[in-house]
C-alpha cells in the first residue's frame, strides 16, 4: 500500500515565481508551432503526448492479461498449490494494513465541522467492508490450510500524523492520499479475491 506524502513549503517569492512559471508555460505551450501539411496541421508535442498514453495503455492491457494468464493458465495455474497458504498470508497481511488508516479516517472525519454525510458514510461502509474482508480472508486460510500458522504484521502507516495534524491543508493532503490509495488497493484486492476463488474453488473462471 504506497500512502506517499509530501507536503512542500512555499516563501511566497517562491510561490510567486512558480505561479509566473507556469503561466509563461502555458502562454508557450498555447503557442507551440505545428508542422503544415496536407489535410491540416500537426503538432509534434500533443502527436506524442498521444503517442505515448497509446503505448501506455498497451503496456497496462498487456501486463494485466499476463498477471491473469498465469494464474488461469494450466501451464502454471497448477504451481499456485505450493504456496497458496503463504499467498493467502500475504493478501490478509495486505488487507489488514488498511484497518489503521481507515479507524482513523472515521474518527477525523466524524470531527471535522460541515464534513457531509455522504463522504462520512462512505467511509464508514469502507471501513466495515475492509474489516469483513480479512474476516472472510482469516476463516478461508483455516479452512484451506488448517495448520498453517498466521502471523498478522500490519504495517504502521508512517503518515498518521499528517491526517491528525492541525493543520487544515496537512489532513486534507493526507485524506486525498488515502483515498487515492484505497481505490487503487481495492481493486487489487478484488481481483486477488477472484482468482484464489478460481484456482482454491474451480469456479467463476
Amino acid at each position: 500500500m504506497a500512502l506517499l506524502l509530501s507536503q512542500p513549503h512555499f516563501s511566497g517569492a517562491l510561490l510567486l515565481l512558480l505561479v509566473s512559471n507556469l503561466l509563461l508555460w502555458e502562454k508557450a505551450a498555447s503557442n507551440l508551432p505545428c508542422v503544415a501539411e496536407e489535410g491540416g496541421c500537426w503538432n509534434p508535442l500533443l502527436e506524442t503526448f498521444n503517442s505515448a498514453i497509446q503505448k501506455a495503455e498497451t503496456l497496462h492491457n498487456l501486463a494485466d492479461q499476463l498477471y491473469v494468464e498465469l494464474y488461469y493458465n494450466q501451464f502454471s495455474s497448477g504451481q499456485f498449490w505450493d504456496f497458496i497458504a503463504s499467498y493467502l498470508k500475504t493478501l490478509i497481511n495486505f488487507v489488514g494494513s488498511w484497518i489503521s488508516p481507515l479507524f482513523h479516517l472515521v474518527i477525523e472525519l466524524s470531527a471535522t465541522k460541515d464534513v457531509p454525510e455522504t463522504i462520512l458514510s462512505q467511509v464508514k461502509e469502507i471501513e466495515e467492508n475492509n474489516r469483513q474482508i480479512l474476516d472472510d480472508l482469516r476463516w478461508i486460510l483455516i479452512k484451506v490450510s488448517p495448520a498453517a500458522e498466521m502471523t498478522e504484521e500490519f504495517p504502521h502507516w508512517e503518515y498518521l500524523s499528517f491526517l491528525k495534524s492541525s493543520d487544515k491543508n496537512n489532513k486534507f493532503l493526507a485524506m486525498f492520499n488515502l483515498s487515492y490509495c484505497i481505490d487503487h488497493d481495492s481493486k487489487y484486492i478484488l481481483l486477488q479475491l477472484k482468482l484464489l476463488k478460481c484456482l482454491i474453488t474451480g469456479k467463476d473462471c
